[in-house]
């Protein structure tokens, strides 16, 4: 195992755990005999999980009739997944000690993943569960938050080339370490017992479909590709970056084609994710 990763996976042990309150829902979710009273339980030991449960569910976003007043309700109403992708993404922002304008841009690029994945899951042919596709686009780029806590300087200098030279994380990583963010963010989620449908997915989103392991179900393999297909979508948007990528062509990637999409697809979803987004802003952050 080359150094670098070894030195981070090590690191690891020094990055807080996922906050108690988010394994006791994610375990709760997972268990069919939980009722919304059970998860209100859980949440309201985190006031401010609470609150922003609150505030998701009188969103825009979701746009209610009637002003959701609490708790309980809130969960009734978004439903146990959607609380669950929640309570992961205001979690994980505070996971991290580290937390200046690179981790700021890093962010905003997973949390706008989250949103356009969860957006797009149900698009056309796509056909992915949202929740899945919501935390996968808000996991797929874990490795890069920890390479900016582990290694600050040295990260610093690869979102430097990404930005100044225009070439891609997984080069400028790999120039720098020998190993990029997808492997290292696949060892932390499996560090942090995640599903093993998520683990792949942020092993692979920067592969082909014809790339993938044998081994992975059609289900796994079309999350792994929407995952890919949204974090394209988000850089041509300019999500985590300096301004939209616009020479970015959606339609080259092979997980575009492998989801069933074509060119006449392009625009509907780059409208779409712009929407999701505007109305997401200030939600997640």
């Amino acid at each position: 195992m080359h150094k670098d990763l070894k030195r981070a996976l090590d690191a690891i042990g020094d990055i807080p755990p996922i906050p108690q309150v988010a394994n006791r829902v994610m375990t709760a979710v997972a268990d069919s005999s939980t009722s919304a009273d059970d998860l209100r339980k859980i949440i309201e030991l985190d006031p401010s999980l609470a609150a922003r449960i609150l505030r998701v569910a009188n969103s825009s976003l979701y746009g209610f009739r009637r002003e959701v007043e609490t708790l309980r309700h809130a969960i009734t109403l978004l439903g146990f997944r959607t609380v669950e992708c929640t309570v992961m993404a205001a979690s994980l922002r505070d996971v991290f000690a580290n937390f200046g304008l690179s981790e700021k841009l890093l962010w905003e690029h997973s949390t706008m993943c989250g949103v356009v994945g969860g957006r797009l899951a149900g698009y056309g042919p796509v056909d992915v569960p949202r929740e899945p596709a919501f935390t996968a686009g808000l996991l797929h780029d874990l490795g890069k938050i920890v390479m900016a806590n582990v290694y600050r300087a040295r990260y610093a200098k690869v979102m430097a080339r990404v930005y100044n030279e225009g070439i891609s994380y997984v080069q400028a990583e790999n120039d720098e370490f020998d190993f990029d963010h997808a492997l290292l963010g696949a060892h932390v989620a499996e560090t942090w017992q995640l599903p093993q449908a998520l683990v792949l997915a942020i092993r692979h989103h920067h592969d082909a479909p014809s790339e993938l392991p044998d081994t992975m179900s059609p289900e796994q393999v079309r999350l792994t590709a929407l995952t890919t297909v949204t974090t394209r979508v988000c850089t041509r948007l300019g999500h985590g970056r300096r301004g939209p990528v616009e020479g970015l062509q959606l339609g080259s990637s092979a997980a575009w084609h492998a989801l069933g999409l074509g060119d006449d697809d392009v625009d509907p979803i780059l409208e779409a994710a712009a929407e999701e987004t505007k109305r997401a802003e200030g939600i997640y952050g």
